[in-house]
């Protein structure tokens, strides 16, 4: 009989709470990160030749070709964030049509990501989901070329098992949809 008073008591409360305001409930031991459970790190390639994204680009953008790219970044710039803090960036395309795009990863143990996030948002891009990266922080900024935009641009900045990926594309991407195969490349190491 005590048994069935508390189990009504706990089910009035319940709905009750249901029918109220918001509440708050503490996550799930499981839904944090922990030393038994740590998030797995991306693989980061090392060798632009080996990373796959000349495959991915090349199923959207036939013939496209490794182009070899002589990075001299200027200090405190993103670019400089990935080639200075052990990173890759690497341009695959068709340099003659300028078609192609431009991947680079680093390990974000140094919190390069969030460092960039109120640049980003200021320059007008947007916290996007991404499918199936349970996880990821993503931000997207698109500006198709126009009277008073010059330049295409795309670009995706994602934070995804610990890892900074940014991935830019020419005039062939122009929706955030088009380019979401070679992300999956990126991160398919």
């Amino acid at each position: 009989m005590l048994l069935k008073k508390i189990s009504f008591s706990i089910a009035a409360v319940l709905l009750l709470t249901g029918c109220g305001g918001a509440v708050k409930v503490a996550p799930t031991p499981s839904a944090t990160p922990s030393s038994a459970n740590p998030i797995p790190k991306l693989v980061i390639p090392t060798d632009c030749l080996k990373a796959g994204m000349n495959e991915a680009l090349s199923q959207i953008v036939p013939e496209a070709k490794y182009i070899p790219t002589k990075w001299q970044p200027a200090p405190g710039t993103e670019l400089a964030n990935f080639l200075d803090n052990g990173g890759l960036a690497c341009s695959y395309g068709l340099q003659s049509a300028e078609v192609g795009i431009t991947a680079k990863w680093v390990d974000d143990s140094k919190g390069l990501f969030e460092n960039r996030i109120a640049g980003w948002v200021a320059e007008g891009y947007v916290k996007t989901e991404l499918p199936d990266t349970k996880g990821a922080e993503a931000y997207f900024l698109l500006k198709k070329q126009s009277p008073t935009q010059e330049f295409h641009v795309w670009s995706l900045n994602v934070k995804y098992h610990q890892t900074w990926l940014q991935l830019n594309c020419t005039a062939f991407a122009q929706t955030l949809d088009a380019g979401l195969p070679l992300f999956k490349a990126m991160i398919s190491q």
